[in-house]
């Protein structure tokens, strides 16, 4: 404090000298050159003199600077560079799957990277992959902390993880914290959609349909068949939910109605739809309403889980259904199941002949349990008492061949056609 006081007095003083030098004897300076001549006082011409040496000075520096920069920014260009190109190998390794050896050179890169979010963000997938979780938990605050940091890219990745690993709970939390912040966001409202359905949360991905429809977020053939499950679930649980209740007949089907018109007529063609439809009304006792939508369901695509479903329809005219199953042999006379179906709507229509045909051509096709207990119990009927002991003896064996099987490992069961409880109940009419 006391040098810069000291320091100041004698430039203070000095001035005071040069002033009073400068106004006793102030002196001229005279410059020619050809016929014009510059005069000026003596100092008035040092201190024009010391400005240019100032501005010389001063030019010196700005070119000494800009050399030294120039030098610091080739030394960081090629350390960023170096750095890019580990980067850049961490991420083929990544493309390869190599989690560990992509871990380990993103991490190395990740602080003279000029992302180093992506290196983190990277890393943390890798650590995920390899089941490290909790590494990849500290790695994803590490992204969250970094330079240029995106906190939509850290929780999207998060989410990505928590779906992988069927955290689905806490993917749902992450996903609804980002919605606030990006409501439209795509990745985000595809990556709802998936937790929805793992969470059988049929209402809000109902909900969530206009969205991904309205920002084409799936390809249109990904979007039909997600509408086509959203609204198959939503028919079977109005149907159920008015079955647990108790719900009048007619106040269940007005439930079931009311989902079918929500979808829109342009799903309402889709076959699978139509069966699921067709179906609820069977279970509700509409079967006279379901028949006509079986119809227009197997004109659309041909399931012999569909066809069995038809033979238990109580449709209001019987005769009129064994013309309408007549109608698809020629085109599937091989599918057992549409004989079966025949030889059920043959009882029906108390028609005993034709029925065993049918049963007996359905069991030379591709023989099941239930088929050889309406045959055996139709020949009981019929008083051919032999034949139908014969047929239960076959369909014991059967039964159990089919057992043992199934008791292999990697065998699993196959779905048999029609109902045995619905089959009783056809041949109850005998």
């Amino acid at each position: 404090m006391k040098r810069r006081l000291i320091i100041l007095l004698l430039v203070m003083v000095a001035g005071a000298l040069l002033f009073q030098l400068m106004r006793h004897d102030g002196g001229y300076i005279l410059i020619a050159y050809g016929h014009k001549t510059i005069e000026m006082s003596a100092w008035t011409g040092l201190v024009i003199l010391a400005l240019c040496f100032w501005v010389f000075w001063l030019l010196l520096r700005l070119l000494s600077a800009g050399r030294r920069a120039g030098k610091l920014f080739t030394r960081n260009n090629k350390f960023s560079s170096r750095a890019q190109s580990k980067t850049m190998a961490a991420l083929v390794d990544f493309i390869e799957g190599d989690w560990t050896a992509a871990r380990k050179k993103l991490l190395r890169s990740a602080s003279k990277s000029v992302s180093p979010q992506v290196n983190y963000l990277a890393a943390a997938r890798c650590a995920y992959e390899l089941k490290d979780f909790s590494g990849a938990l500290d790695l994803l605050h590490k992204a969250e902390r970094s330079r240029g940091s995106s906190e939509l890219a850290v929780a999207l990745t998060q989410a990505r993880m928590q779906l992988g690993s069927q955290r689905y709970e806490q993917c749902l939390a992450t996903l609804n914290r980002i919605k606030r912040t990006a409501p439209e966001h795509p990745v985000v409202l595809d990556l709802l959609a998936d937790v929805y359905l793992a969470l059988d949360d049929i209402d809000a991905l109902e909900q969530l349909l206009p969205s991904l429809r309205q920002l084409k977020i799936r390809l249109p053939e990904s979007m039909r068949k997600l509408e086509v499950v959203v609204y198959a679930r939503q028919l079977a649980l109005s149907s159920r939910a008015a079955r647990q209740l108790a719900t009048a007949p007619d106040a269940s089907k007005a439930e079931l109605d009311a989902v079918w018109q929500r979808m829109g007529k342009s799903l309402q063609k889709e076959p699978d739809l139509i069966a699921v439809y067709a179906f609820e009304l069977h279970r509700l006792g509409f079967d006279q309403e379901a028949e006509p939508r079986l119809v227009t369901a197997l004109k659309g695509e041909w399931r012999s889980e569909w066809v069995a479903l038809y033979g238990e329809l109580d449709g209001a005219n019987v005769e009129a259904q064994i013309k309408m199953a007549s109608t698809w042999l020629p085109q599937h006379d091989a599918d057992a199941v549409l004989l079966c179906t025949l030889g059920k709507l043959s009882l029906r229509n108390s028609l005993w002949g034709q029925a065993r045909d049918y049963f007996k051509a359905s069991l030379d096709i591709a023989p099941t349990a239930e088929v050889y207990e309406l045959q055996a119990r139709l020949l009981q009927q019929l008083g051919e008492v032999e034949a139908s002991n014969a047929l239960y003896r076959e369909g014991l064996e059967f039964s159990a061949r089919r057992a043992s099987l199934l008791a292999l490992p990697g065998n699993k069961p196959c779905l048999e056609g029609g109902n045995k409880d619905n089959s009783k109940k056809s041949l109850g009419k005998l």
